[in-house]
């Protein structure tokens, strides 16, 4: 059966979109395998919706105003509390702990959902609650996967106020953590806020690979120690994922130097 006009028009936008630099006419021609004619005519009903431009100075086609348009909306459209409700109950019926939602400000992170384990102490985590970036799992996945230049700026005058004997005390330490977390994708909070807490976190992507929330596993050293909760790390990364999936988002691409 023969391609739509709808298909023909969407392959001619992806190639776009994946394109490495802006297409001439003759390169989108290689690119798409279509006949000039057949490209001109879906070229033309693509500028006219606004889902391609052309650029005279260069003579290149470029993703129209409208492609953005839509991607924007899709972002802001939707909650997400209630997209990673489902992931956090899987994750609360998998351990015998507590599984939180936070998103950043500023230097700390703030709470919007928490799911309580059947043997919670008490009022540790509520919605709303905040914590600084240096002494918790979730500020750490959070902070992690920024551009180093953003990084700078958010620590310049960062106070890194000490809690536990266990608490990251200044820049140096905290930046070679970060790289850790950068390395296994996740990270973990051994008692560095309060003495008898630990947790391991793993942050959730927008469409520009920023980290925008994160999913929070955390329980006490009474019942779980660190190896323990690492274990979990799995489990909270599949779910990090499908959440991200879900928003369409995508994990950013990391490259490491020799």
């Amino acid at each position: 059966m023969q391609s739509s006009i709808v298909q023909k028009l969407m392959s001619v936008v992806t190639v776009i979109s994946a394109a490495h630099k802006p297409l001439t006419f003759s390169e989108l021609v290689r690119e798409t395998g279509l006949n000039k004619s057949t490209l001109h005519r879906l070229i033309s009903i693509g500028m006219s919706e606004d889902l391609i431009q052309y650029d005279k100075s260069s003579k290149v086609y470029l993703l129209g105003p409208k492609v953005f348009d839509l991607v924007r909306n899709a972002y802001t459209g939707y909650d997400i509390q209630t997209v990673a409700l489902d992931e956090m109950m899987r994750l609360y019926g998998l351990f015998d702990a507590n599984v939180t939602l936070g998103v950043p400000s500023g230097t700390d992170v703030v709470y919007l959902r928490l799911i309580e384990a059947k043997g919670s102490v008490g009022n540790f985590q509520r919605p709303g609650m905040r914590e600084p970036v240096h002494c918790s799992a979730s500020g750490k996945a959070l902070l992690a996967f920024l551009p180093e230049a953003v990084i700078d700026a958010k620590l310049s005058d960062h106070v890194f106020e000490k809690f536990t004997e266990r608490t990251i005390t200044d820049a140096d330490t905290f930046r070679t953590a970060l790289q850790t977390v950068r390395a296994q994708g996740y990270a973990t909070n051994d008692r560095e806020e309060y003495d008898h807490f630990l947790g391991i976190s793993a942050p959730i992507f927008n469409y520009m690979s920023e980290p925008i929330a994160v999913l929070n596993i955390w329980t006490v050293h009474t019942r779980h120690n660190i190896e323990d909760i690492k274990g979990w790390s799995d489990a909270l990364l599949s779910a990090t994922h499908k959440v991200t999936q879900l928003i369409g988002g995508k994990a950013p691409v990391l490259t490491h130097s020799a």
